[in-house]
């Protein structure tokens, strides 16, 4: 089973999450509230560099955390997807939708 290694830090308008492994099924539950809170007070950083895979569970709960972000009046950034993470990103169609940087000093 694939792990997934959660690193938090905190810059100076925004809160970062580099994300290592996979964000699955089995994985996901393990960072859904922390994600979920975090978006409702801070505008919110996920480095997905690191990821080795990204399937529906991942997808939905990164689309999930977006638009609970908006509706916050916050912001969520995907920060330098790796080739699986842009793949099961692109492949939903709303790419366009997200707020994707390639650094923290993109953050608005």
């Amino acid at each position: 089973m694939e792990q997934l290694t959660i690193i938090e830090k905190e810059g100076a308008n925004y809160h970062l999450y580099e994300l290592e492994g996979a964000l699955n099924a089995y994985t996901v539950g393990e960072f859904q509230d922390k994600l979920y809170d975090a978006v409702q007070k801070f505008t919110v950083v996920l480095d997905l560099s690191k990821l080795i895979e990204l399937d529906g569970s991942g997808i939905g709960l990164l689309m999930a955390a977006f638009n609970d972000s908006e509706d916050a009046g916050k912001k969520l950034y995907f920060m330098s997807m790796s080739n699986e993470a842009d793949k099961a990103i692109s492949a939903t169609g709303f790419k366009y939708l997200f707020n994707l940087i390639n650094a923290v000093t993109e953050v608005a």
